[in-house]
């Protein structure tokens, strides 16, 4: 006559499955997380690189820089997300290359 063997460490594998489950959602929201900053930060570089490329297409076309950041909009029709970038747009002459800095604007929780 065979004895009926008791399920015996039937809970080791639902543990170690759940183990499994967890370290891979927190491995893939870590993932998640990690694409939103590359793609912030490849947003503010392409921001900064529209009002350059606007800079010099209107010093191409014009032979000089626009005098402000809103001469250079309205001239050559960038356009930056301004609720999420701020533009800082310095001019020292008309004729050298003007100081450009797009920084991501910082809004409270």
């Amino acid at each position: 006559m065979r004895k009926k063997y008791r399920n015996r460490g039937s809970w080791v594998p639902t543990v170690l499955g759940l183990l499994l489950f967890a370290a891979v959602a927190a491995w893939m929201i870590r993932g998640v997380g990690e694409a939103a900053q590359v793609s912030d930060r490849e947003g503010l570089r392409m921001a900064q690189q529209a009002v350059r490329q606007a800079a010099v297409s209107c010093y191409a076309l014009q032979g000089a820089y626009p005098a402000t950041y809103e001469d250079l909009k309205s001239s050559s029709g960038v356009a930056v997300d301004e609720e999420k970038y701020v533009v800082f747009y310095e001019i020292f002459a008309s004729n050298i290359m003007p100081e450009i800095t797009v920084v991501e604007r910082w809004v409270e929780p």
